[in-house]
C-alpha cells in the first residue's frame, strides 16, 4: 500500500506555510479520496499545487510509475495561469481548452483542462482511456457545479484536491458531497500580521446611507440568488452615483494603480466615461473584449500605462498583479465569494504597500471586513451553517427589545474609514451605527466599548472591548473577563434568551437588523444552573466557566 507521506519533498521555493500544507494534503491523501483545501487570495494556491504535483512526478519516476495529473479550471485566465506556474518548475503538459487548440498534447501525462472541455460528451473516452491518478481542481468553491460532478463518476477511484479562497455556497448546501474532508490555512488576519499578505486602509458609506437602504430594497435576484443586473443598472448607473465613485477615488486614491468591479458592460463605459473627463488613463474589459485587446490592455496596465482598469467579474479569479495600490468596488452582490476575491486581488504583497479599498456599496455591512475570522469548516459543513441561521432566524421580534439601542438617522454618502491596519485603530464615526466610546480602565486605553442592553432582570450587561467580552454586573459595577473572541470593530450586541429557562445567547452582529445576516457571530452561551451562572464561547474555547460578578 503507497504511504502519499512519502510523496512529500522540501521545497526550498515554498513559504514555510506552503511546506507545512502539501504535507498535511498529502497525510491525508492516506485516508481519503477528497481534499478540499482553503487558502486567502493572494497566497499561492497556485504554486503550492504546482509544488504537489512535482513531488508526485518525482515520486513515480523514482518508482517506475507515470501517474496521470489532471488540473481543472472554469476559465481560461485559469489555465493559463496553471500553465505558466508548470513552466515555471519545468513540468511538461497539455492543455485541453477550446480556445488553446495549439497546446494540446495528449501524449504529457500531465493535462489542463477547462471543465468545459473535459467534460464534453464528445471527451468522454478521452477521460476513460487517461485514468488520471490524482485531479487538482482550482477555485474549488465551484466544484459542486454539475459539471464537476460528472467528473467525478468518471474518475471515481482519483485522488482528488480542490483549492479555494472561499468555501461557501449562497445556498449554504456546503461541499461534503464531494469532498471528505476540509483543511483551513491561517486567517488573512494572520496572513496579514506575518507580512504575507499587505495591509489595507478600509472606507466605506456608513450603513446608515441611503445607498445601502436601496441595495435593501431590491426583490429580483437571479437564478444563483444574486441581484439581477437590470435591478442594479437602474439603481447605480446614474450620473450621481458614478460621480461619487469618481470622488471618493481623487479624494483616498487619486494617481495610485487600481481596480473598479462594476456591474455591467454598459455600466464599465459610463464609468470610463466619467473618469476620462479628468484625464485619468482608464481602460474596461469584460467577458466580450477580444483575447488580444485584453492581453494588451492587461499589459499596458501592469506597465503602468494604464492607471485603472474597469471590470465586470473577470479579475475576480485568477489575475495577478501585485503592484495595484487600490481597490473600488462598484458592485452591490449577495456573494461572499465575489467580496473577498474582488478585495483581495490587492492584498497580494508588494513591498510594503498598503491596498486601499473603497467600498462604495457597503459590502462590509453585509460581510463585515475583509481580515475578519470566518467559520469556513461550518461553511464546508453547510448543513450546520442553514440549520443555526435559520434557528435565530426563527426568534421573534421580542429578541429585539434586548438590543442596544442605535441612532439609525440618515448618514451623508461621504466615505468614511472603517480600518487601517496600520494602527489597528476604527475611528470614532457617529454615522457608522455603533455604540463608539473612549474610556480610560486600569491605565489601558480601550479604543472602543459596545454595550448590551441589561438583561436577566435588569442584573448583568455584555461589554466588548479591545481585551474580548466581559459580563458586567450593573449594580455593583462589578466585571469578569468571558473570551478574546476575535470579532469586527464596532456594532451591536445582542442577548437572546432561549426557550429553556435562564439560559441566553450572545450574538454580536454590524447592524441591529443584520444579527441574522453571515456577518453576525454567536460570541458564547449562558446559562443558569441554580444560583450559579456559567459561560461557554461558542468555539468551545472556553467551557462551562463560572460567572462570579
Amino acid at each position: 500500500m503507497i504511504d502519499y507521506n512519502e510523496f512529500c519533498q522540501k521545497d526550498i521555493t515554498l513559504r514555510d506555510y506552503q511546506q507545512l500544507a502539501k504535507k498535511e494534503i498529502f497525510g491525508r491523501w492516506n485516508c481519503v479520496d477528497n481534499i478540499l483545501y482553503q487558502m486567502p487570495t493572494g497566497t499561492g494556491k497556485t504554486r503550492l499545487f504546482t509544488s504537489i504535483i512535482r513531488d508526485i512526478n518525482v515520486w513515480g519516476l523514482r518508482h517506475n510509475i507515470k501517474y496521470r495529473i489532471l488540473i481543472i479550471a472554469h476559465r481560461s485566465e485559469l489555465v493559463e495561469q496553471s500553465s505558466r506556474s508548470l513552466d515555471k518548475y519545468h513540468i511538461k503538459h497539455g492543455i485541453l481548452a477550446g480556445a488553446m487548440k495549439d497546446k494540446r498534447d495528449l501524449t504529457q501525462p500531465i493535462q489542463i483542462a477547462s471543465i468545459q472541455t473535459i467534460t464534453h460528451p464528445s471527451n468522454r473516452s478521452l477521460i476513460e482511456e487517461l485514468q488520471f491518478d490524482f485531479i487538482i481542481i482550482d477555485e474549488a468553491h465551484h466544484a459542486v457545479a454539475n459539471s464537476y460532478q460528472k467528473l467525478w463518476k468518471l474518475c471515481p477511484h482519483s485522488k482528488k484536491l480542490g483549492v479555494t479562497a472561499t468555501p461557501w455556497r449562497m445556498n449554504n448546501s456546503g461541499f461534503t458531497q464531494i469532498f471528505d474532508v476540509y483543511i483551513p490555512s491561517m486567517s488573512i488576519k494572520e496572513f496579514i500580521q506575518k507580512g504575507w499578505l499587505a495591509a489595507y486602509q478600509y472606507y466605506s458609506i456608513p450603513n446608515s446611507s441611503e445607498i445601502i437602504k436601496s441595495i435593501e430594497s431590491i426583490r429580483d435576484f437571479d437564478l444563483e440568488g444574486d441581484y439581477k443586473i437590470s435591478a442594479l443598472t437602474q439603481i447605480f448607473d446614474t450620473s450621481k452615483i458614478r460621480a461619487q465613485l469618481y470622488n471618493s477615488y481623487v479624494k483616498n486614491a487619486l494617481g495610485k494603480k487600481g481596480i473598479i468591479y462594476s456591474i455591467s458592460r454598459e455600466h464599465s463605459e459610463h464609468i470610463c466615461t466619467q473618469y476620462r473627463r479628468h484625464n485619468i488613463a482608464i481602460e474596461n474589459i469584460d467577458s466580450e473584449t477580444p483575447a488580444k485587446v485584453r492581453e494588451n490592455i492587461i499589459k499596458a496596465f501592469k506597465n503602468g500605462e494604464i492607471d485603472i482598469i474597469v471590470n465586470v467579474d473577470i479579475f475576480s479569479e485568477g489575475f495577478d498583479c501585485p503592484d495595484i495600490e487600490f481597490i473600488q468596488l462598484a458592485r452591490p452582490t449577495k456573494s461572499l465569494v465575489k467580496y473577498l476575491q474582488q478585495v483581495g486581488r490587492g492584498l497580494r504583497k508588494n513591498g510594503n504597500k498598503r491596498c486601499i479599498i473603497l467600498d462604495n456599496v457597503g459590502l462590509y455591512s453585509r460581510f463585515g471586513l475583509p481580515d475578519e475570522d470566518r467559520d469556513w469548516e461550518s461553511f464546508f459543513y453547510g448543513n450546520k451553517v442553514g440549520h443555526s441561521i435559520e434557528k435565530i432566524d426563527s426568534c421573534n421580534n421580542k429578541a429585539l427589545k434586548e438590543c442596544q439601542n442605535v441612532d439609525l438617522r440618515e448618514g451623508n454618502e461621504e466615505m468614511i474609514l472603517i480600518q487601517n491596519l496600520d494602527t489597528s485603530q476604527v475611528p470614532e464615526q457617529k454615522n457608522l451605527n455603533q455604540i463608539t466610546t473612549q474610556v480610560q480602565r486600569k491605565g489601558k486605553e480601550y479604543h472602543f466599548t459596545i454595550t448590551s442592553k441589561c438583561f436577566n432582570s435588569g442584573k448583568y450587561i455584555i461589554e466588548e472591548n479591545e481585551e474580548g467580552f466581559f459580563i458586567v454586573n450593573k449594580r455593583t459595577n462589578k466585571r469578569m473577563f468571558l473570551t478574546e473572541m476575535k470579532t469586527m470593530h464596532g456594532g451591536v450586541i445582542v442577548i437572546k434568551k432561549e426557550h429553556q429557562k435562564d439560559s441566553f445567547v450572545i450574538i454580536k452582529a454590524l447592524l441591529l437588523n443584520d444579527i441574522y445576516a453571515a456577518s453576525s457571530r454567536i460570541v458564547g452561551f449562558l446559562s443558569k444552573e441554580g444560583l450559579i451562572m456559567k459561560f461557554t464561547s461558542f468555539d468551545k474555547s472556553v467551557i462551562n466557566k463560572n460567572i462570579i460578578v
